[in-house]
């Protein structure tokens, strides 16, 4: 992936940077998105079934993809052959409002799409930090290589639970979070930007899937992505995405 051209002036050697590459797909509006998108993805499941025997996919949670998650519920896929966790969960209950796994249960896992398999982040402990060991271990023995990643997008720029704060008090995670590899698929966090503590995936987790879609919605959050795609200093979670992606991530987006 190119990230910056060169010319010369004379015998002076200039390098001037490019906006890293996107793949876009543009909708008019959120139900069409929802429908192209579920087709990507449902097809994308078929594939890896059909070359392996089963799929793995990660999927974000919030208010975005919620049209999208019951689109993806009614795709013709062989569901029983699926393993699906979120990109990250918030350290609340499952039946908690504001947990992903809430979301994903009463949108994607319904009709035929109920007999996928659902791995949880979020286990029974009073804090994801106590948790870590064990779902560091299952994410990494169970879920991966990922087959399919879908990310959204915070209009801070971040992705998955990766703010763009994370390490400010303990530098090392944000090395373990946005690393492109390593050897930690799952990290504990907490920020300022957000209420409860959190679990999510990292980059190098992330990026084990031959399939990475970006889906975001609306004009202000479009404008924070082509940014930090065109500014080579930017430290938004979203440029390490697409700077550290083996490939270019899909765009899929409407205002």
């Amino acid at each position: 992936m190119r990230t910056a051209t060169e010319r010369r002036y004379g015998g002076l050697r200039i390098v001037e940077p490019i906006a890293l590459p996107l793949d876009e797909h543009l909708f008019d509006d959120g139900a069409s998105l929802a429908d192209a998108l579920a087709k990507a993805v449902a097809a994308d499941l078929r594939g890896a079934i059909a070359r392996r025997g089963s799929a793995r996919i990660a999927l974000s949670g919030g208010s975005t993809p919620r049209a999208f998650l019951t689109a993806l519920s009614k795709q013709t896929v062989d569901w029983p052959h699926v393993t699906v966790l979120p990109v990250d969960d918030r350290w609340v209950h499952p039946r908690h409002e504001r947990s992903n796994e809430k979301l994903m249960r009463e949108t994607l896992l319904q009709g035929a799409a109920a007999a996928a398999r659902f791995m949880p982040l979020y286990r029974p402990s009073p804090s994801p930090e106590a948790a870590l060991l064990p779902v560091l271990s299952r994410v990494a023995n169970e879920a991966l290589p990922l087959d399919v990643v879908v990310l959204g997008m915070g209009e801070d720029g971040h992705v998955a639970s990766l703010f763009p704060d994370l390490g400010r008090d303990s530098p090392g995670l944000r090395e373990i979070g946005l690393q492109p590899s390593g050897r930690a698929p799952a990290l504990a966090v907490r920020t300022a930007n957000a209420p409860e503590p959190r679990m999510t995936l990292t980059l190098s987790a992330i990026f084990t899937a031959p399939s990475l879609y970006l889906h975001i919605e609306g004009a202000k959050k479009k404008a924070v992505l082509e940014g930090a795609a065109a500014d080579p200093t930017s430290l938004l979670p979203v440029r390490a995405v697409l700077a550290g992606a083996p490939r270019p991530p899909s765009l899929y987006w409407c205002p």
